[in-house]
């Protein structure tokens, strides 16, 4: 066997330890992860084969109280399927998938994936709050319980942002919690009026949101999430953190009045400037930055033909031409999908 300080026998010239060792490494992970995936398709097959009428009937007790359409219809149906086969005893006592672990122990590929299995048979579905991201890993935090779970999403295409909600099922797996199928997510904005919907919810019942109450309340809990759709309105609503959050927006609307925007455009771009206030919890310390950038994106984005110099925004709020453009490349760089997801209110706010 070679000794990890040892020349690598691939002729690289490296050490094995800072060579083919870590390809191995690599190499074993995604083993590993195909085992994971193929457990979690072993476990729904079996709900479907055995339970597929049963399960279909648990999910359509619940549709009809939330409008939903298809894509939406099709996310909550599994969720709700998931609920019910991790948490609801049947007649033989067992969930479904505690009968999938009994029926299937003497099966198990290796030693770690019966490991898997007998602990997954714990997880129940929540709505999760994102609450730290570093690099792959993110830290969740039940949004009933506030307990806290380290997740790693594998193969995920798409980052989460901080503060978005996540409903779904996580389970254990290395170093790490996963994914359990799918999830649905809401994004940073609509997340914001769905956590006073929820708050609503809680005091209306006048219930503790411990673990026992989210394992017997996830349908009506996840549909209020899922079904939610966010508002014009609403985000017109959102409001400022603190001062000098507001004072950019002075700075911003007394400029925008020297240039005669319209009102409905002020609008929106106060909704921007909330957006972005709200996803990225900017620390200010020169308002005028933020106000000078929030103009020049206007400009940039909205305008038929570009009026607006970083240098002359400079001039006008006494800052560098530098810091309008570094102010605005932060701004950009959120708020370009807020852009394509009210891009008709933002036409017509412009007509």
């Amino acid at each position: 066997m070679i000794g990890r300080n040892e020349p690598c026998l691939c002729g690289s010239g490296k050490k094995f330890k800072k060579c083919c060792e870590k390809k191995q490494d690599m190499s074993f992970d995604r083993v590993l992860e195909s085992e994971l995936l193929a457990l979690q398709i072993d476990m729904m097959r079996f709900a479907y084969d055995k339970y597929a009428r049963e399960l279909e009937a648990e999910s359509t007790k619940f549709l009809h109280k939330f409008q939903l359409e298809q894509e939406k219809q099709e996310a909550y149906e599994e969720l709700v399927h998931l609920w019910y086969m991790f948490t609801v005893k049947r007649t033989n006592k067992l969930t479904i998938v505690e009968e999938f672990v009994q029926t299937n122990e003497s099966k198990f590929s290796r030693p770690q994936v019966k490991e898997w299995a007998e602990k997954w048979q714990l997880a129940y579905p929540s709505v999760y709050k994102v609450s730290n991201v570093r690099g792959d890993f993110y830290t969740m935090e039940d949004y009933f319980t506030k307990e806290k779970v380290r997740i790693k999403f594998i193969e995920r295409a798409e980052s989460l942002s901080k503060n978005e909600l996540v409903v779904g099922m996580f389970v254990p797996f290395q170093e790490a919690n996963v994914v359990f199928m799918s999830t649905f997510e809401r994004g940073t904005l609509e997340a914001i009026k769905i956590e006073e919907k929820l708050q609503e919810l809680l005091q209306n019942e006048r219930i503790a949101a411990d673990t026992e109450y989210v394992r017997a309340q996830f349908p009506t809990l996840a549909g209020a999430v899922i079904e939610f759709e966010l508002t014009e309105k609403d985000v017109q609503e959102l409001p400022m953190q603190n001062e000098a959050q507001e004072k950019v927006l002075e700075l911003f609307v007394k400029a925008a009045d020297q240039r005669r925007y319209p009102e409905k455009f002020k609008e929106f771009a106060h909704m921007l400037w909330s957006v972005y206030c709200m996803k990225e919890s900017p620390a200010i310390r020169n308002e005028p930055n933020y106000a000078a950038a929030l103009i020049y994106f206007l400009d940039v984005h909205f305008m038929q033909e570009q009026l607006e110099t970083q240098k002359a925004l400079g001039e006008e709020f006494n800052i560098s031409p530098g810091s309008v453009s570094s102010t605005y490349r932060k701004l950009d760089e959120i708020l370009q999908p807020v852009i394509q997801t009210f891009k008709e209110d933002f036409e017509a706010a412009l007509n």
